[in-house]
């Protein structure tokens, strides 16, 4: 199992946050009230809305 080890420069930067450090949305970049523990990506409420409304219209 690889574990999240925090280095500095370039090229070791992760691509994503690590686990319980992500606040912002994917889509509009909203901050949210607590840290983020699921993978990314995450969408706030507002915009999983949108894009469940958008997934189920498209596959009608």
């Amino acid at each position: 199992m690889a574990r999240n080890i925090l280095r500095t420069g370039k090229k070791s930067r992760p691509k994503t946050a690590v686990k319980g450090k992500r606040y912002r949305c994917a889509k509009c970049r909203k901050r949210s009230p607590k840290p983020v523990r699921t993978p990314a990506p995450w969408y706030c409420p507002n915009c999983l809305k949108e894009t469940d409304s958008e997934t189920i219209s498209e596959s009608e």
